[in-house]
Protein backbone atom coordinates (compact mmCIF):
# COMPACT_ATOMS: atom_id res chain seq x y z
CA UNK A 1 0.00 0.00 0.00
CA UNK A 2 1.21 3.44 -0.84
CA UNK A 3 2.45 5.77 2.15
CA UNK A 4 0.19 8.65 1.03
CA UNK A 5 -2.68 6.11 1.11
CA UNK A 6 -4.84 5.78 4.06
CA UNK A 7 -6.77 2.49 5.01
CA UNK A 8 -10.66 2.73 5.12
CA UNK A 9 -12.19 2.32 8.36
CA UNK A 10 -13.95 -1.08 8.44
CA UNK A 11 -17.46 -0.95 7.99
CA UNK A 12 -18.48 -3.54 10.67
CA UNK A 13 -19.21 -2.50 13.94
CA UNK A 14 -17.79 -4.10 17.32
CA UNK A 15 -20.10 -6.54 19.04
CA UNK A 16 -20.15 -3.86 21.93
CA UNK A 17 -21.81 -0.76 20.15
CA UNK A 18 -24.16 -3.16 18.26
CA UNK A 19 -25.59 -4.47 21.67
CA UNK A 20 -25.66 -0.48 22.53
CA UNK A 21 -27.35 0.29 19.11
CA UNK A 22 -29.75 -2.04 19.75
CA UNK A 23 -30.49 -1.43 23.43
CA UNK A 24 -30.81 1.95 22.21
CA UNK A 25 -33.45 1.93 19.28
CA UNK A 26 -35.55 -0.20 21.99
CA UNK A 27 -35.33 2.35 24.79
CA UNK A 28 -35.93 5.37 22.35
CA UNK A 29 -39.13 3.64 20.86
CA UNK A 30 -40.19 2.10 23.91
CA UNK A 31 -39.87 5.54 25.80
CA UNK A 32 -41.69 7.71 22.58
CA UNK A 33 -44.38 4.97 23.00
CA UNK A 34 -44.65 5.74 26.91
CA UNK A 35 -44.36 9.57 26.16
CA UNK A 36 -47.33 9.01 23.16
CA UNK A 37 -49.56 7.64 25.37
CA UNK A 38 -49.21 9.82 28.57
CA UNK A 39 -50.18 12.34 26.28
CA UNK A 40 -53.27 10.67 25.08
CA UNK A 41 -54.14 10.72 29.02
CA UNK A 42 -56.33 13.44 30.78
CA UNK A 43 -54.31 15.41 32.68
CA UNK A 44 -54.38 14.79 36.50
CA UNK A 45 -54.57 17.58 38.98
CA UNK A 46 -52.73 17.87 42.27
CA UNK A 47 -55.19 16.39 44.29
CA UNK A 48 -55.54 13.42 42.55
CA UNK A 49 -59.34 14.20 40.43
CA UNK A 50 -59.43 14.88 37.02
CA UNK A 51 -58.61 18.56 35.27
CA UNK A 52 -60.95 20.80 34.65
CA UNK A 53 -58.75 23.11 32.28
CA UNK A 54 -57.96 21.33 28.51
CA UNK A 55 -54.58 19.53 28.47
CA UNK A 56 -53.75 19.94 25.22
CA UNK A 57 -50.51 22.03 25.70
CA UNK A 58 -48.91 19.50 28.04
CA UNK A 59 -49.80 16.81 25.91
CA UNK A 60 -48.28 18.19 22.70
CA UNK A 61 -45.12 18.13 25.15
CA UNK A 62 -45.32 15.15 25.17
CA UNK A 63 -46.15 14.44 21.23
CA UNK A 64 -42.94 16.89 20.91
CA UNK A 65 -40.92 15.20 23.30
CA UNK A 66 -41.67 11.61 21.06
CA UNK A 67 -41.54 13.27 18.11
CA UNK A 68 -37.66 14.45 19.31
CA UNK A 69 -36.36 11.44 20.59
CA UNK A 70 -37.51 9.74 17.34
CA UNK A 71 -35.85 12.44 14.81
CA UNK A 72 -32.89 12.10 16.99
CA UNK A 73 -32.24 8.27 16.49
CA UNK A 74 -33.12 9.07 13.04
CA UNK A 75 -29.80 11.61 13.06
CA UNK A 76 -27.99 8.68 14.42
CA UNK A 77 -28.98 6.60 11.42
CA UNK A 78 -28.24 9.09 8.73
CA UNK A 79 -24.93 9.29 10.47
CA UNK A 80 -24.24 5.82 10.77
CA UNK A 81 -25.20 4.47 7.47
CA UNK A 82 -23.73 7.52 5.13
CA UNK A 83 -20.24 8.13 7.34
CA UNK A 84 -17.28 8.15 4.50
CA UNK A 85 -14.94 7.96 7.49
CA UNK A 86 -14.44 7.23 11.15
CA UNK A 87 -15.07 10.59 12.90
CA UNK A 88 -18.98 10.57 11.03
CA UNK A 89 -19.61 7.13 12.72
CA UNK A 90 -17.54 7.77 15.50
CA UNK A 91 -19.88 10.60 16.82
CA UNK A 92 -23.14 8.66 15.99
CA UNK A 93 -21.64 5.87 18.38
CA UNK A 94 -21.34 8.56 20.76
CA UNK A 95 -24.61 10.06 20.05
CA UNK A 96 -26.15 6.92 20.85
CA UNK A 97 -24.53 6.09 24.23
CA UNK A 98 -25.37 9.49 25.46
CA UNK A 99 -29.13 9.42 24.48
CA UNK A 100 -28.89 5.81 25.97
CA UNK A 101 -27.75 6.80 29.22
CA UNK A 102 -29.94 10.16 29.44
CA UNK A 103 -33.25 7.68 28.74
CA UNK A 104 -31.59 5.22 31.67
CA UNK A 105 -31.35 7.53 34.19
CA UNK A 106 -35.06 9.22 33.75
CA UNK A 107 -35.71 6.25 33.76
CA UNK A 108 -34.30 4.89 36.88
CA UNK A 109 -34.67 8.40 38.27
CA UNK A 110 -39.08 8.02 37.50
CA UNK A 111 -38.56 4.50 39.12
CA UNK A 112 -37.09 6.04 42.53
CA UNK A 113 -39.10 8.42 42.71
CA UNK A 114 -42.59 6.05 42.32
CA UNK A 115 -41.02 3.50 44.72
CA UNK A 116 -39.78 6.19 47.60
CA UNK A 117 -43.49 8.10 47.03
CA UNK A 118 -44.79 4.53 47.69
CA UNK A 119 -42.73 3.90 50.79
CA UNK A 120 -43.59 6.95 52.42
Amino acid sequence: MPVNRMARPSRRLAVGWAITLAFDCLATLLTSLVLCAVGLLPGITEDYGPATEPTSPMALAFFLGALLLVSSMAGTTVLLSRAGTARPRTLALWFSAVRLALLASVAFHAVYRIATAEAA
